[in-house]
């Protein structure tokens, strides 16, 4: 491409390129703003002075810090907890984001590919955002809502059922890569650290995608709705929909689809996923429908992770075949 090419980015970078051209989002599709639509290009910004300046500085810091700690909390819960374990196996587990113990940190380059595109074209790359706007269903109202919890008050009553499921409850609250490994035989088994390594980045960034949507809909912990609802666990701090652990696990259980298709052991992590979503409703943190839309948020976000982790899904694939 010449450099007096008209069609080449302005000086400025990638984010100048996209503020010239703007962008709506229609369903999962994304379209060009209308030139009477586009809203104008401010290039410089003067600072608010006195109180005003003030307030805004505040609370743009409280939001940041608000949100920080709160993403970092919920992030950090899924680190993994079996690195003093496993110490047979000879090879140093790698991800794309590194090798060894890296392999529990955030997978910050994969994650960047959801928001980043290599295409030059505005509306190309302002497809990968459509991730956000997912089309999945909605919460349900007030009147379903309430019955919802009647039903959970039904479970609540069956005192036998939740104390046998209560050590299962408690070790799930903090999902570990092992409750996926153990079904396909391979844990603490060497040679298989690039697919353990995929599952730990699949918990991690679908806490991370779970997150946006639980801010997107709000939606209230089930004993908030219901008072007489007794938690089995203290409630997290972020809102109830969807449903993160429903999201993850069928993630996984989707991912290992894609890897090997139609292979048995798919069934058992479904099963699992299932398992471990409807003791969070036995706990009382949520309800049904919570579970639901986390399936079918993984259904959905299904095409946008494998693109993320294709080199992982990859490095995966050639340990089974």
């Amino acid at each position: 491409m010449s450099g007096n090419d008209s069609s080449a980015p302005a000086e400025g970078g990638f984010s100048h390129f996209l503020d010239q051209y703007r962008f709506k989002i229609a369903g999962d599709d994304v379209l060009p703003c209308a030139a009477t639509d586009r809203p104008p290009i401010v290039l410089e910004t003067t600072l608010a002075s006195g109180a005003e300046a003030m307030v805004m500085s505040a609370g743009v810091a409280s939001a940041v810090m608000s949100a920080g700690v709160l993403n970092k909390a919920s992030l950090n819960k899924n680190k993994n907890k079996n690195k003093n374990k496993n110490k047979n196996k000879g090879s140093a587990l790698q991800s794309g984001s590194g090798t060894g113990s890296q392999a529990s940190l955030i997978p910050a380059f994969e994650l960047r590919r959801l928001h980043t595109s290599p295409s030059p074209h505005a509306f190309t790359a302002a497809r990968k955002f459509t991730w956000e706007q997912l089309d999945i269903p909605l919460p349900p109202g007030p009147d379903v809502t309430r019955l919802e919890t009647t039903v959970m008050l039904s479970l609540q009553a069956r005192d036998r059922e939740r104390s046998r499921r209560k050590d299962d409850i408690e070790r799930e609250a903090t999902l570990d890569v092992s409750d996926f490994t153990k079904p396909l035989g391979i844990d603490g088994i060497s040679g298989f650290d690039q697919t353990e390594g995929l599952f730990q980045s699949i918990l991690t960034a679908c806490e991370y995608v779970g997150l946006i949507y639980k801010a997107k809909f709000n939606r209230t912990r089930p004993n908030q709705v219901e008072p007489r609802l007794r938690l089995m666990l203290p409630n997290p701090a972020h809102q109830a929909y969807p449903s993160n652990h429903s999201f993850q696990c069928h993630s996984i259980a989707f991912a290992f689809n894609a890897i090997l298709p139609e292979h048995p052991a798919t069934e058992e992590l479904s099963r699992i996923a299932r398992k471990v979503a409807e003791n969070r409703e036995w706990a009382g943190l949520h309800y049904p429908s919570d579970t639901n839309g986390g399936r079918a948020l993984a259904q959905r976000f299904q095409p946008y992770l494998r693109d993320a982790f294709m080199a992982n899904y990859l490095a995966a694939q050639r340990e089974w075949i």
